[in-house]
Order: structure tokens, then sequence, then C-alpha cells
């Protein structure tokens, strides 16, 4: 997958993603998968919310006291317009990554296509995955699902990023959670030291209006979890530009197939 390039690389991704992220923080609890996949339908002109997105991907919402999946600083939001089903015990509650990648794809009457990547994730591919991607499907959405807890704190100063850059020593802020959870690539700049990843949040209160940069081999190890489940990267885009985008991702080397996040398919089972 080579070496890390010097250079910025950009995902444009459709054209009113960004506003529509804007508009729509924060997501609504325990849907940050289906937060990403109403985005993407959205953008792509099959407007859908949450809730359509969540019934389709087979969510099942956890029970208990909503601060205790909440990155500090963000409040509930449980305006459902819809009744989430509700699982039976912890292990079965949330959103698979097939799921939400099957309900990108079904909602989207099919064309939308969802390449899903399941690494082997380093440093380097990661920056790849993001350079292949503005290659050859630049308005395609990136969403990652990963471990935050394997991430930077998403406020870390300015100059320990610019150190970082220029492979100056650092000391890595703690995070702000640890939970898995869905959000989107937007961009990655690099440096001597090494690359650092904007990526997209779904609460404005991590870094800054839902932006916080990443270096990647922070983002590779979130994306690894190391908690018993696997991470990856849902890539959604047009169908035609989806074939294109993954016979590139084969022939450099990524693995493509989708993950076990640790949440059931629930969409599959009821079908």
């Amino acid at each position: 997958m080579g070496q890390i390039a010097r250079t910025v690389g950009i995902l444009p991704g459709p054209g009113d993603f960004a506003l529509l992220h804007e508009r729509e923080m924060p997501q609504k609890d325990q849907l940050c998968g289906a937060f990403w996949g109403a985005l993407t339908l959205s953008a792509a002109g099959h407007a859908a919310s949450q809730e359509e997105v969540a019934l389709s991907a087979g969510t099942t919402l956890a029970e208990g006291e909503p601060a205790g999946w909440l990155p500090p600083g963000a409040s509930p939001r449980a305006d459902y317009e819809a009744t989430i089903p509700v699982a039976p015990d912890e292990a079965s509650a949330g959103t698979s990554a097939k799921g939400v990648a099957r309900s990108i794809e079904e909602l989207s009457g099919g064309t939308l296509s969802v390449v899903p990547v399941a690494g082997p994730w380093s440093a380097d591919a990661v920056v790849s995955l993001v350079e292949i991607s503005a290659a050859e499907a630049p308005e395609c959405v990136l969403i990652s699902n990963l471990r935050t807890g394997r991430l930077w704190g998403s406020h870390p100063p300015a100059r320990l990023l610019l150190d970082y850059l220029l492979r100056r020593p650092v000391e890595a802020p703690p995070p702000d959670w640890d939970c898995g959870h869905f959000l989107t690539i937007a961009a990655c700049v690099a440096g001597p030291g090494g690359a650092l990843v904007v990526l997209r949040d779904t609460y404005p209160q991590l870094g800054r209006d839902g932006y916080h940069l990443q270096p990647a081999g922070a983002v590779a190890a979130a994306l690894e979890r190391g908690d018993g489940h696997e991470g990856g990267v849902l890539s959604a885009c047009g169908t035609q530009e989806a074939r294109t985008l993954a016979e590139r991702l084969g022939d450099a080397g990524f693995e493509l197939r989708h993950w076990d996040n640790g949440s059931p398919d629930g969409g599959a089972r009821a079908g």
C-alpha cells in the first residue's frame, strides 16, 4: 500500500453532504450508523430520516441511562419519529455495519452501492483508502465503524498536531469516550511525521463543530478495535463508481467484506 505521501487528500463527497451534516447534528441516541445512512441517502436525492434507516438496518436500542453512551458535554436526543425496537439484552443492541450498508442500497432503490472494506489496517492503509476513493469515486462517503477509545482526544492543542506532523515527540491526549461508533472520513494531510485524518463526527461537542484531526495510526488502531470485535469502512457511492472503486481497492490489497462489530444484523433476521 506504499508509504504515506506528503500531500493533502480531500474527499469531496456529495455536494450537500457537509451542510446536511451541520444541520442534522447531533445524532439521535444510539443511531450513529443510521445518522450517516440518512445523510448519504439525502445527499444523493433520496430523502431519508435516521429512523427510516435504523428500521431498515435492523437497529435495536439498549435500555439504560442515556448519559452512559454519550461523549462528554453531549445531551440525550430521543425525539424519535418512529418506534425503534428495544433489544432484549445489551448484547443484542446496536446496528451492524452490514445493516447500514443494506439500508443505503435498498432505500436508494439500487442507485447507491456500498463497498465494505475490512482492512488490513495501518496508517498507510487509511491514507491509501482516502487517496484511492478521492481518485475513483470523489462523491463517495467513507463511513467508518470503529472504537473511539483508540482515538486521540478530539481537542488537542494545535502545537501538538504540528509537532506530530513534524515528527517531534508528542504525548497522545486521552480519548473523549470509549465505545463502538460510526463516523466519516473527510480528508487527510501528511507531513514528515505522518498523516492526520479529518474525521466528521455526529456530535458538535467533538472537535470543532463535529470535525477533529486524528493521526492515521490512531484511526487504524480504532478500526482494529482490540476489543474482540472488528471495524471497517463502508464506501458508499453510485453503483458504477462502486465497481471501479472495489476493483482498485482489491488491487491495492484491501479485504472487501463485511465485518462483525458485535451488533447482530437484526434486519437480516427479520427478513
